[in-house]
């Protein structure tokens, strides 16, 4: 084998490796979150018992309730938890506050992540950081995330979305 030719096949596999790797740390699966993050939440059928309302932003106005004495949403009865409800990611902080912001990362639509420890959201695919008002606090993406009015009502134990 001649050098040109050992060098010509050494540069394919090289390109090959790099490409595969790219592929399988690009993809829009979930990763799991560092430093103890939820990773995107528990997803929820929106039509199931504890929800009322819509959820799809392709449908209207997002404006939805959830029981979160109902098990779908059950998640959220403790502190740093987070729930995908439809096009929304519904999450309790730390303090105990709950927020509501849209799924889809702006930079290309996966799913983000809430990270618990931090108080902020996360893209697995990119790596976009956005903080709990949806406000973009790393890039690549350069818009900030929808963000909707969440409330508790303790004594019903219902999150209201709108």
């Amino acid at each position: 084998m001649e050098r040109k030719e050992f060098m010509s096949l050494v540069g394919i596999s090289i390109g090959a490796v790099i490409l595969q790797n790219c592929l399988s740390g690009c993809s829009s699966k979930s990763d799991p979150s560092p430093s103890g993050g939820t990773t995107g939440g528990t997803t929820t059928n929106p039509t199931s018992a504890g929800f009322t309302g819509n959820a799809s932003s392709s449908k209207g106005t997002i404006d939805f309730t959830i029981d979160i004495s109902s098990t779908d949403y059950s998640t959220l009865k403790s502190n740093g938890t987070a729930v995908v409800v439809g096009d929304v990611i519904v999450a309790r902080t730390k303090a105990g506050n709950f927020i509501a912001l849209a799924k889809a990362c702006t930079h290309e639509g996966t799913t983000i992540n809430f990270l618990a420890d931090q108080d902020r959201f996360k893209c697995p695919s990119h790596g976009s950081e956005f903080s709990t008002s949806g406000a973009v606090l790393s890039a690549p993406a350069s818009s900030p995330l929808k963000q909707y009015t969440a409330t508790f009502d303790s004594a019903t134990s219902k999150v209201s979305v709108k």
